[in-house]
């Protein structure tokens, strides 16, 4: 599922203050744009909270997951007007380097807010932001806690961790360039009672959820081949829904010709309604993956990647990883070809298997 194409309900967010009135300093933690690089930057966020600080998360995604994530106050993506007077609604802003609207019709924010925000990215970071930071912007009385917070170098993935994944990467970034102690690599997220009772339907058959699409074309495996999957998995009496971004939906009501579901999800908190009730959930190198991964579902990631050490899997449940068998990610398009139905199929088995037995242990 295209995690950019969701529509995400953005109410304002109730006034933010410094924490001069309040005892845990304020945080103003700004994501990625995109579902799952949010949901792996969560894991610096939720450390904070942890660590005693108070944390607002500017996010359209976390922001439409906000019943979700009860330790955090919650708003939606910062404006590009808005940027520059961030750091005076809190203590201390933690901003995501590729965040949305920072850069914005040739005028780049981000040199002159690094003076007073420390920044970070996952993966695509400009080193020199690093060491711009100017500690005297600080609230004096909060200066040497949160000084401590500014990272010395912004890139989270570490190279010299090359098993690792991208929860991992966060998980040691939090120690190695924020001094965080009390650290686990958990996100928080929670299913809201309501979802808890809805989601789950003893009388109904096993649901598996496919999600087909990605936030590149190039990351997708073949249509024809997801839907062959689905028929098998209905042949084994499973239910199958597929999940789209809406703006998807019609492409993938051809595909499917009436044969299976497509939900309704029109934004993430409906998409993650859907995941709790899944058994188990297939898809590409995609945001549904994650946020399957942190709700702690089954996952069959089908990938381009031959490394089963891929950096980008889903990293909070472990996930079966589905490559091709033969060195091809290099030639465009051709990958999709050389990861088999039987395959995806025979994985989705075992994964099910190895859950019921686990449910019965």
């Amino acid at each position: 599922m295209d995690d950019n194409l969701f529509m995400v309900n953005v109410s304002p967010q109730t006034g933010s203050t410094p924490s001069s009135l309040s005892k845990a300093p304020h945080i103003i933690f700004v994501t990625p744009g995109k579902l799952g690089d949010s949901l792996i930057s969560l894991v610096i966020a939720n450390n904070l909270v942890r660590s005693g600080y108070r944390v607002t998360v500017r996010s359209n995604v976390v922001h439409d997951l906000s019943s979700w994530f009860p330790q955090f106050q919650t708003g939606p993506e910062v404006g590009h007007g808005e940027f520059p007077d961030l750091p005076n609604a809190c203590d201390l802003c933690v901003i995501d380097s590729q965040a949305p609207n920072l850069q914005h019709q040739g005028i780049d924010l981000r040199p002159a807010l690094a003076r007073r925000a420390a920044f970070f990215s996952l993966a695509h970071y400009e080193t020199p932001l690093d060491g711009l930071f100017d500690p005297s912007t600080l609230p004096k009385n909060l200066r040497h806690r949160l000084e401590s917070l500014v990272p010395r170098h912004g890139l989270v993935r570490n190279n010299q961790m090359r098993k690792a994944d991208m929860v991992a990467h966060a998980l040691a970034f939090c120690r190695r360039e924020m001094g965080l102690k009390d650290t686990t690599s958990d996100i928080g997220i929670v299913a809201p009672p309501l979802t808890r009772s809805t989601s789950q339907k003893p009388s109904q058959k096993a649901q598996i959820v496919i999600s087909p699409t990605s936030g590149k074309v190039k990351k997708n495996w073949r249509a024809e081949r997801f839907v062959a999957v689905a028929a098998s998995l209905e042949k084994r009496d499973y239910e199958v829904i597929f999940a789209v971004a809406p703006s998807e939906k019609s492409e993938w009501a051809h595909h499917l010709d009436g044969r299976f579901l497509i939900a309704d999800t029109q934004g993430v908190a409906d998409l993650a309604m859907l995941l709790t009730g899944a058994k188990a959930v297939i898809a590409n190198d995609s945001g549904t993956a994650h946020l399957a991964s942190a709700l702690g579902k089954p996952v069959v990631c089908i990938i381009s990647s031959r490394n089963r050490f891929f950096s980008w899997r889903p990293g909070w449940r472990e996930a079966v990883l589905v490559y091709p068998r033969v060195p091809v990610r290099s030639i465009a398009r051709l990958w999709p070809y050389f990861v088999s139905r039987s395959r995806v199929l025979r994985e989705t088995q075992n994964v099910l298997e190895q859950d019921l037995e686990m449910e019965k242990s």
